[in-house]
């Protein structure tokens, strides 16, 4: 059994908070990192943070994203994927300089703005032109190696260019599949992939399997909707913690 690179009481609240974020995972098809990053960033650095986050994605992943990619809309993924690689490229360089109360200040605003969206979104949203694929695709790029939460414009965008839930689910699904192996390929030149984060990942991925597991199961006996509604609000909450530690730091 690898050593643990922190206490066992920080060890029990990473595991709880990794069984919550996968439980999200497994029912929206993205969102563990929004979950997890704000909580694990009061107790641990963002350089520590965010490879061990895209180390547990890649994992849940390949066993959510396989699953669901024959369904997926393969022609905005061509237009989405290379661009995420340039904006995840922008991302790193700026991670390894940036200070880190402006990250935290950063990461603290983004949550708070994704879950007020959630919050407020009304109805299907409008069908949006294809050129904003780019877009998308840098924008969630550049965030999921800077913050750690890519998700959310892949998701944004995704939903107003496809109707079908089961292929918006596919295409997102494999998107963040693609997303987090290029953060972890991109986290692995930069030289952030350490030996720490490497036996954090081996210690935390059988609560990525059981919050999967968990979510699989909730996801057949409640709407995604109100998790999703409940999610938001935990996010404002933790957005506004960060932006005061980071004000009071």
């Amino acid at each position: 059994m690898p050593e643990l690179p922190f206490g066992y009481g920080l060890f029990a609240i990473l595991a709880i908070t990794v069984v919550a974020g996968y439980l999200v995972f497994a029912i929206t098809g993205f969102g563990a990192p929004i979950v997890m990053v704000p909580v694990m960033s009061h107790f641990l650095p963002l350089p520590f943070v965010l490879p061990l986050a895209v180390l547990l994605d890649v994992g849940a992943s390949l066993i959510m994203g396989l699953r669901f990619q024959r369904n997926a809309d393969w022609r905005e993924l061509k237009l989405m994927v290379p661009f995420s690689l340039a904006g995840a490229i922008l991302g790193v360089t700026l991670l390894v300089s940036l200070p880190r109360q402006a990250a935290v200040s950063a990461l603290g605003v983004c949550a708070i703005a994704y879950g007020v969206y959630s919050l407020s979104r009304r109805g299907h949203a409008r069908h949006v032109s294809r050129v904003w694929a780019p877009v998308s695709g840098f924008t969630g790029g550049a965030m999921g190696t800077l913050f750690g939460i890519g998700a959310p414009p892949y998701a944004i965008y995704l939903s107003a260019r496809i109707e079908e839930k089961a292929a918006i689910r596919a295409t997102l699904s494999t998107m963040v599949l693609f997303s987090t192996a290029i953060r972890l390929t991109v986290f692995t030149f930069a030289g952030l992939v350490l030996l720490d984060r490497l036996a954090a990942f081996t210690l935390l991925l059988p609560f990525v399997l059981a919050g999967l597991w968990i979510g699989h199961h909730v996801h057949l006996r409640m709407s995604s909707e109100k998790v999703l509604a409940a999610i938001s609000v935990l996010l404002i909450v933790s957005g506004g913690s960060l932006l005061v530690r980071a004000l009071y730091a």
